[in-house]
């Protein structure tokens, strides 16, 4: 009869995805030294999410096109960890990303992870047009990044906000006159409507609310 030992990665798996340091140990009967052993020989991946304490096999995750794979609520990237998942999808990004956009990638509030990431170099972080925008810290892939970011946001600016959005951004700004655009922005955001500063100060200019601001762009 085979021990645990000697079985395939697949035979103690089985039908399961995922699996624990302690459900390992209760098919495996092994001690906890060589199963976190047998699993840095298999490649296992962790999950970066429940403390890590997930592991899945090469062959199982069907990772999407940002490298990503969920199972139920357990999140695991072929990048590793929650830092170095971070990091590769600014690096891999075209335009760099907001805090927002980092976080509907990968589930999870990310602003600590970005600021620490940003103080460790490891990352560029810099505010365009009333937001915190983080870039690859490679010189001539942030420089393409910056650039293609102020394409979009330039036409963001000139396209028209649609109607709705409009009317509750006026609303807005009837309500709170006092507020700057950054701040009536600000509050629409925090109720999920879809406006940028940038976005906003060009509506208001071209429907002649508010004065053009010459080094706005």
């Amino acid at each position: 009869m085979r021990t645990s030992q000697e079985f395939e990665p697949a035979d103690i798996y089985g039908d399961d995805k995922v699996l624990t340091i302690k459900g390992l140990k209760k098919r495996m009967k092994v001690s906890e030294i060589t199963i976190r052993r047998k699993l840095k020989k298999w490649g296992a991946i962790t999950s970066y999410n429940k403390n890590g304490r997930y592991y899945t096999l090469l062959h199982i995750p069907k990772f999407d096109s940002s490298g990503l794979w969920n199972y139920t609520d357990i999140r695991f990237s072929k990048y590793g960890n929650l830092t170095q998942t971070i990091i590769q999808l600014i690096n891999q990004s075209s335009s760099g990303l907001h805090a927002e956009e980092v976080g509907d990638l990968i589930d999870y509030a990310p602003h600590s992870v970005l600021h620490r990431l940003s103080g460790k170099d490891a990352i560029r972080r810099e505010k365009l047009y009333g937001k915190y925008v983080y870039f690859s810290c490679d010189q001539q892939e942030y420089k393409a990044q910056l650039n293609k970011y102020k394409s979009i946001q330039t036409q963001l600016r000139d396209d028209e906000i649609p109607c709705l959005i409009a009317i509750r951004f006026l609303i807005e700004k009837i309500r709170r006159p006092k507020d700057s655009t950054a701040q009536l922005v600000w509050r629409l955001q925090k109720d999920h409507v879809k406006i940028s500063e940038l976005q906003a100060t060009g509506f208001l200019e071209k429907h002649g609310i508010e004065k053009k601001t010459p080094d706005l762009r």
